[in-house]
């Protein structure tokens, strides 16, 4: 009976932090799709106020500084982003503008778009970092 009490317990602990995946963004508990969004739509504001610090980089030929060249790999990451989930959310609703069709769980290609996705995920993630890093933030 005690240990029904500690799962129950377990249970609601872990339902309360999922239900506020939104807010925490705790790994597991948002969906795939949703992550990228948000790190596509943080990395459109993120990469416009580098580009607005740094004009020199938006040139027809940037300037050859590693400044210029973190954010030309990060919006190039940005961009395979938005097509990792672009894929990973292909389907007839999603097509039309609507919700993402995310591929059926346990399928090979749910296996591999939701690793091409997180993939991106990833590698976004660490160009930022890198950008941030040079940029002394």
């Amino acid at each position: 009976m005690r240990r029904r009490g500690f799962l129950n317990s377990l249970l609601s602990f872990v339902a309360f932090f999922c239900g506020l995946g939104g807010l925490l963004l705790l790994a597991g508990c948002t969906p795939p799709e949703k992550a990228a969004y948000e790190a596509i739509v943080s990395s459109n504001a993120f990469l416009k106020s580098v580009k607005t610090q740094h004009p020199e980089c938006t040139t027809a030929v940037p300037a050859a500084t590693q400044v210029c060249a973190l954010l030309k790999q990060a919006t190039a990451a940005k961009d395979t982003l938005i097509d990792a989930t672009e894929e990973y959310c292909a389907g007839p609703t999603f097509n039309n503008g609507g919700a993402c069709n995310p591929p059926a769980k346990g399928t090979p290609a749910a296996t591999q778009a939701l690793a091409k996705l997180q993939a991106a995920l990833t590698s976004y993630d660490q160009t930022a970092a890198d950008l941030k890093g040079a940029l002394g933030k």
